[in-house]
Order: structure tokens, then C-alpha cells, then sequence
């Protein structure tokens, strides 16, 4: 880039462009030896306004002592040259002073001293002297001054002095980097006065020629019109708010001015600024997602947050409504949604009553038509259609009072014959099947009257033990029934499944004691259960 800058000067000394202003623009923002100056490039904007009003300008940033030097001596041999009706200078970086002068520093300065100030800077006096030399006026504009700060050697203060001695038909201008801005910009605008523009910006102050009188650039500058149709160009290209309201603060009274204005109204009521305008909260966009989902259209999601399934549900729904299809609402269209939301929900909570009466209706002619729970096959028959119905839970009661009742007419049928062969083997065959059984008390009495006890039997006496484990567990019916079935799946028939241990479960507890590598007693254990239990779970995973 610093290259570029030496090749430009070299151009402006063999090519004259007269522009009737002549422009130098400097922003030092990063000092190798010195606090930074936030927003110095700030002035670097001023570019296109001052090419634009008709000065041919000159700019750099970070510049080294060295480079500043053949910028001036650039824009120098430019004036002395063409000549220049109007020179505009804007510097915005660290400055010193001493007693005798003040200097802008280069990036590169490292506190020189009042000695060794010429080296490291641009002395101000020179260059308010090669800006007098302009043909009706010359301003400096100086930002930053108020925000200096460092150690510059011996003899040499931070800052700007109190104050300059400023060459005649020179006015200085100086203050914080965004005013400088400000007011320069202002400056530009044909007609406008410096004491004007210097009273009605704040923090800025002038010394020098601030002229009460004299406008820096006429009413009617020639380059105003081009600058006028370029700014409301590029204003058109951009299309946007600060774009149009940039145009009409550079040119309130322009050409365009109405059309930018028309342009700024047609922007601010767009359908997304109307939609912004309604600061909808993130419940509040829920409900729009909920209602645009209760009319039919997917949002994607109802999550609060407008993305493309939510603007194409809009625009969907607008449609639908002979609406402008924009993607985005109106106070009175989301009025409009709501109420149709609220319509429609109404509806189907209709809809939904009506089938849940018809429903119940088939539930109850159906129980009807099933006997009303007289019978098993009824009953069983209306929970295969119905398992969660309205005479579920009575139909499960009656077939389990049913069950009870089978069982217990089997436990009698199983005593009566065990009590007409009246043996030991016959009433030990009872307690097998019906360890549980209403009779197992007077088998065991009975037992005992026919085979006195002696001496134990080791069989007998595991198997007594065995029995005593599986009462103590307590199975109910409904469990002996699942172990009844797991065993069946298991591939060990068990007989029938009905909760009744009989031979043939006993059989099948015995083989599945053996298939786990357990003790095989034919009766049921905690161990027993635990194997067939982690056996079912790894059967989901198989």
C-alpha cells in the first residue's frame, strides 16, 4: 500500500488533473511507540465525499514519517502546479508541541524530543503555510488531539497547544475523531458556513478564518449536481434504509430527495419491518407455529423461531387466504390466524367428541352382544377387541375370579382322587402339583398318619427343602402363569399354562434348572427366576 502511495505522487507530477479542491487525508491509528487512537480510520470516509464535491484527494493510513513527507510534497508540487481553489486537509493521530511549534507524528515516531520533532512528524506550520496557498480558502481538520497520550522526550507535551498560529485565509478545526467526521462531512454541503457548522457540532472548536459569512463551497457548486446523482446511484444500488437516509443528510434539498424519502417509507413499511414492529416474543411466535399447525401447515418445528418452514407455512396460509404472499405478518393477519385457529380447534375437539361417542357406543353393543361378561369366551372375546374399553378392567376381574374358581375346582378334583387311593404316593403326587393347594395341610397330615416319620430320607428331605424355598417366595398365580409361559418358549413344555405346578411343570422347572447349570429340584427358586428373567431381556437384543 505505501508503495502505491509513492507511485500515485510520482503520477500527479507528470499527469496534472485539475479538480478545483485539492484534499489530504491521513489516519494514524497505529503507533509502533505510542498508544493506539481507536477510530482514526474513521476519517478515511471522507474519501468519497470530497472526490464526489470535486477534490482530487490524497489518503493513507499508518503512515511513517518518511510517507507523510511525500504525501505533502506530493500535494505541494500538485498546487503550486494546477493551483487549487480550495484545499481541505484532515489528520487524525498523536500530536505534539512544544513552546515554539507542534507536530503530527508518524507511526514510526519513538519519542523524539523537541530535537529530534522534525525527524518524527509533520510540523502543522508548514502545512497550514502550503494549505494558505490555495485560491479562496484552506481548512485543517485535526482529530484526536484530546485523546493523545505517551512519553515524547524532552521539550515536546502530548496534544495539540492551546493554541496555533494560523496563516490568514486558513481555519483550523479540531476535536474528537467522529466530530471531525461530522463536521467535515457537513462542510461539503454548498452553502454551508464553517461557524455554523463549528457552533452546531459539539466538541468541536476553530481558530484561524472561521468565516461567518462565507460559505466554503457556493450555493450551486458545479460539482454538486454529479455528486447529487452518484450518491443517489449508489444509494439505488444498496437499497437500504442507511443507504437512502445517507443520500438525503449528504443532500436534503437534492434532486432525489423526494424519491429517497418515497424509498426510505417503502423500506420501513415492508412486511419484514412490520413484522419486526410487532415484537413478537418467543411464546408468542409459538402460538403463530401452534395455529398455523392447527390449519394444516408444517412449520417444521414449533420452536419460536421463524425459519424457512415457518415462512413457507405463512406464505402458504396467505395464500390461502387471498393475501399478499410476503412470508411475514401483520398485526391483523396474526388476529386473523388466531381466530381461525381457534375455529378449527373447536371443530375437531367436535370431531374428536363425536368419535369418541361412537366409540363407546360399539364398546358398550359390543359388550352387549358378548354376553355382558357372563362367560369366559365373552369375556375374552371383548378384550381381544376392546383391551383398554370401558368393561376392561371388570372383564379382567370376572376372568381371574373365573381362573380362581377353575383352579380351585382342580385343586378339589385333585384331592378327592388322591383321597380315594388314600396313599402316601398319591397324596405326595397332590402336594407336587398343588403345593399351594386349599388341601396340602390335611395331605401332609394324612401322610404321616399312613408312613409314620423315621429317619429322614436324603431325597425326601432336599425335596422338602426345595418345596420350602419356592413357598417362601410366594409366587402368585398370575407369576406362576409367566414362569409357566417363559418355560414353554424357553422349549421345555410345562403342560398347561395355568398356574398349577403340576407333573409336567415340575418336569419342565427341572430341565430349565439343568439348561442353566443350577441345582435341579423342580421347584421354582430366586436364582432360577433371576437366569430366566436376564434370558428374556438378551432375547429383545438377539
Amino acid at each position: 500500500m505505501r508503495l502505491g502511495f509513492l507511485v500515485l505522487f510520482v503520477l500527479l507530477l507528470v499527469k496534472p488533473l485539475y479538480a478545483g479542491g485539492l484534499a489530504l487525508v491521513i489516519a494514524n491509528d497505529s503507533y509502533d511507540h505510542a498508544p493506539n487512537l481507536r477510530g482514526a480510520e474513521q476519517v478515511l470516509d471522507l474519501t468519497a465525499a470530497l472526490e464526489t464535491a470535486g477534490f482530487q484527494v490524497v489518503s493513507g493510513q499508518n503512515l511513517t514519517t518518511e510517507e507523510m513527507r511525500a504525501q505533502l510534497s506530493g500535494s505541494y508540487a500538485q498546487l503550486r502546479r494546477d493551483g487549487a481553489d480550495r484545499v481541505i486537509v484532515v489528520l487524525a493521530g498523536h500530536f505534539v508541541h512544544s513552546r515554539s511549534g507542534a507536530w503530527f507524528l508518524g507511526v514510526d515516531a519513538d519519542e523524539p524530543g523537541l530535537a529530534q520533532a522534525d525527524g518524527a512528524g509533520l510540523r502543522l506550520d508548514v502545512i497550514m503555510e502550503i494549505a494558505s496557498g490555495a485560491a479562496d480558502a484552506a481548512q485543517l481538520w485535526l482529530a484526536g488531539a484530546d485523546l493523545s497520550r505517551g512519553s515524547y522526550g524532552d521539550g515536546l507535551d502530548g496534544g495539540l497547544p492551546p493554541r496555533l498560529l494560523v496563516p490568514q485565509g486558513v481555519g483550523v478545526v479540531r476535536g474528537p475523531v467522529p466530530q471531525v467526521v461530522q463536521g467535515a462531512r457537513a462542510i461539503l454541503r454548498p452553502g454551508a458556513i464553517l461557524s455554523d457548522v463549528v457552533d452546531q457540532t459539539r466538541n468541536l472548536s476553530g481558530e484561524g478564518t472561521i468565516s461567518p459569512l462565507v460559505p466554503f463551497l457556493p450555493s450551486g457548486f458545479a460539482p454538486l449536481a454529479r455528486a447529487d446523482r452518484q450518491a443517489w446511484a449508489d444509494a439505488q444500488e444498496t437499497d437500504t434504509e442507511a443507504a437512502y437516509q445517507s443520500y438525503l443528510d449528504r443532500f436534503p434539498n437534492g434532486l432525489n430527495a423526494q424519491a429517497a424519502r418515497g424509498a426510505l417509507d417503502r423500506l420501513r413499511n415492508s412486511p419484514e419491518r412490520i413484522e419486526d414492529a410487532l415484537a413478537l416474543t418467543r411464546d408468542e411466535r409459538r402460538a403463530i407455529q401452534r395455529d398455523l399447525t392447527t390449519m394444516g401447515f408444517n412449520t417444521r418445528g414449533i420452536d419460536g423461531l421463524f425459519g424457512p418452514g415457518t415462512r413457507g407455512a405463512i406464505r402458504g396460509w396467505q395464500g390461502g387466504n387471498d393475501l399478499d404472499e410476503t412470508s411475514f405478518l401483520t398485526r391483523e393477519q396474526v388476529m386473523q390466524l388466531a381466530g381461525q385457529a381457534a375455529r378449527r380447534t373447536a371443530e375437531i375437539e367436535a370431531e374428536e367428541r363425536a368419535r369418541r361417542e361412537a366409540a363407546e357406543r360399539d364398546d358398550r353393543a359390543f359388550w352387549d352382544a358378548t354376553g355382558a361378561g357372563a362367560d369366559e369366551a365373552g369375556l375374552r372375546s371383548y378384550l381381544d377387541r376392546f383391551p383398554e374399553g370401558i368393561f376392561a378392567g371388570l372383564a379382567r376381574d370376572r376372568l381371574e375370579q373365573m381362573e380362581g374358581a377353575q383352579r380351585q375346582q382342580r385343586d378339589r378334583a385333585a384331592w378327592e382322587q388322591a383321597r380315594r387311593r388314600d396313599s402316601v404316593d398319591a397324596y405326595e403326587s397332590y402336594l407336587v402339583a398343588w403345593p399351594e393347594g386349599e388341601f396340602t395341610a390335611e395331605a401332609l397330615a394324612r401322610i404321616d398318619a399312613l408312613d409314620p416319620p423315621t429317619a429322614p430320607d436324603p431325597e425326601d428331605q432336599a425335596r422338602a427343602d426345595a418345596r420350602a424355598v419356592e413357598s417362601a417366595l410366594g409366587l402368585t398365580g398370575p407369576t406362576r402363569v409367566l414362569i409357566e409361559q417363559r418355560l414353554a418358549r424357553m422349549g421345555f413344555d410345562p403342560g398347561a399354562t395355568d398356574g398349577a405346578f403340576d407333573a409336567d411343570s415340575r418336569q419342565a422347572i427341572e430341565r430349565a434348572q439343568q439348561h442353566f447349570d443350577l441345582q435341579a429340584t423342580g421347584y421354582v427358586t430366586q436364582d432360577l427366576i433371576t437366569m430366566m428373567l436376564s434370558d428374556t431381556l438378551r432375547s429383545f437384543f438377539d
